[in-house]
């Protein structure tokens, strides 16, 4: 699956003081509100036809979206977050045990993809597909709440961005 992502670059100026607290609020709302909208785009009944999102049979797709807004360390600043089904280490979801099926659903299962001597589609004929690939909700997401993303970061920067205090002698 395609990684989408979003990345803003800036140099903080000396007499400016950065609240990282600030940041790392704001991308824990942003993974919420992403994580919600990609849950509701899955939890639609019935069955899905190729192109589609996904249709809500047993929940586990729903459940196991989740979102991981990682600490900072020496290498990484930990300002970002990371939204997905199966997210490890991630808050408001639960692992799917066993195969991992979103791969399936977006990549699709050809009817005889076990490869043997003679790999045919079937007598009947048929498109092919066992499964044929569905729509990727997680990309659908970003793309939908793309500007309001933008919108929260560059607004909590800015709050998070205070003059420094000057000192008392």
């Amino acid at each position: 699956m395609a990684k989408p992502l979003l990345h803003i670059d800036f140099e903080q100026p000396e007499e400016l003081v950065f609240n990282r607290a600030r940041m790392r609020r704001a991308f824990i709302k942003i993974g919420q509100v992403h994580m919600r909208d990609a849950r509701r785009l899955v939890m639609s009944r019935g069955r899905s036809a190729a192109g589609e999102n996904p249709a809500y049979v047993t929940g586990r797709l729903a459940r196991s979206i989740g979102y991981y807004v990682p600490r900072a360390s020496k290498n990484r600043a930990g300002l970002m977050v990371r939204i997905a089904p199966n997210q490890k280490r991630g808050e408001g979801n639960r692992l799917i045990e066993g195969d991992f099926y979103p791969a399936f659903l977006f990549y699709g299962v050809r009817r005889g993809a076990t490869r043997k001597k003679k790999h045919h589609r079937g007598a009947s004929g048929g498109s092919g597909w066992r499964i044929a690939p569905r729509n990727n909700y997680m990309v659908e997401v970003l793309e939908n709440r793309r500007p309001w993303t933008k919108y929260v970061l560059s607004r909590e920067l800015k709050k998070s961005l205070r003059p420094q205090r000057k000192k008392r002698r």
